[in-house]
């Protein structure tokens, strides 16, 4: 029952972030992006979001519905979502034990950019791996 509250309250969450005024829109009053193959080529996105079925506006709030004019959505942007960088930090409190932890390195905490690692619309790399790129394979699998 709790996990049913939650993706409602979720799902509220997405719909309230999308209204808007100045896009097309449907008939509740969301905005949409008309999706096109090529759409798709070009701003690809990650598997675990195409799953969710999220729409350019889910991420790119108040930026339109022009895909080629919308900005980087930066760190607020992703932890509408993902909650707080001490959250994703407390996911992986597992790696804590062998100081591999990407949300909460012994280099910088839990304070790197969101974007530093993670890319939405093109392959995701590891920062991790420009100095341990030995270790890191052992440490963690393929940067989402």
């Amino acid at each position: 029952m709790k996990v049913v509250k939650v993706l409602l309250l979720t799902l509220f969450a997405c719909i309230t972030l999308s209204f808007g005024s100045d896009t097309k829109t449907d008939s509740l009053n969301i905005q949409k992006v008309i999706i096109t193959d090529e759409m798709r080529v070009k701003y690809p996105i990650k598997s675990h979001h195409e799953h969710l079925a999220f729409d350019c506006v889910d991420c790119h709030v108040n930026q339109g519905d022009d895909p080629s004019k919308f900005k980087n959505i930066g760190d607020n942007g992703c932890m509408s979502c993902h909650k707080s960088k001490q959250f994703m930090a407390k996911r992986l409190k597992f790696m804590d034990t062998l100081k591999a932890n990407p949300h909460n390195s012994v280099h910088d905490g839990p304070t790197l950019y969101c974007d530093e690692c993670h890319f939405e619309h093109q392959q995701s790399t590891n920062m991790c791996i420009e100095c341990h790129e030995h270790e890191v394979p052992q440490w963690m699998g393929v940067t989402p």
